[in-house]
């Protein structure tokens, strides 16, 4: 039994696997061409909606803040009143002579129904 193996030509074996070489690496790199390309849009698409969401937080923030202020002005502004009536009802409790005249029947009451008479047609 003969078996002859067939002469293969080392130059184009050689020539044969720098091609599946180059032509494995412009595969591979075509791939990660795509991968990158796709990475940044991905990456873009996040960008835009940080900075959406950055900015709604900033809106937010400032209607937050003039809430809060405007809650703050008006607090103040009862416990400024608050403390001024509680003043006033203590220097009240302190000068009796005062409460006294403030307990008289008020003056359109003293004086009576005015006189319609002068009025008519």
């Amino acid at each position: 039994m003969n078996i002859h193996t067939p002469r293969v030509d080392p130059l184009r074996l050689a020539n044969a696997t720098i091609q599946a070489v180059d032509q494995i690496g412009l595969a591979a790199a075509k791939e990660i061409d795509e991968a990158a390309d796709g990475i940044m849009r991905g990456a873009t698409e996040v960008a835009e909606k940080l900075r959406e969401l950055a900015a709604a937080i900033r809106g937010h923030s400032k209607i937050a803040h003039e809430q809060v202020t405007a809650f703050c002005d008006k607090t103040t502004f009862m416990l400024d009143g608050i403390r001024s009536l509680q003043n006033r009802l203590e220097n009240t409790e302190q000068e009796p002579e005062i409460r006294k005249d403030r307990g008289s029947v008020p003056t359109f009451l003293r004086i009576g129904p005015p006189d319609l008479e002068d009025h008519k047609p």
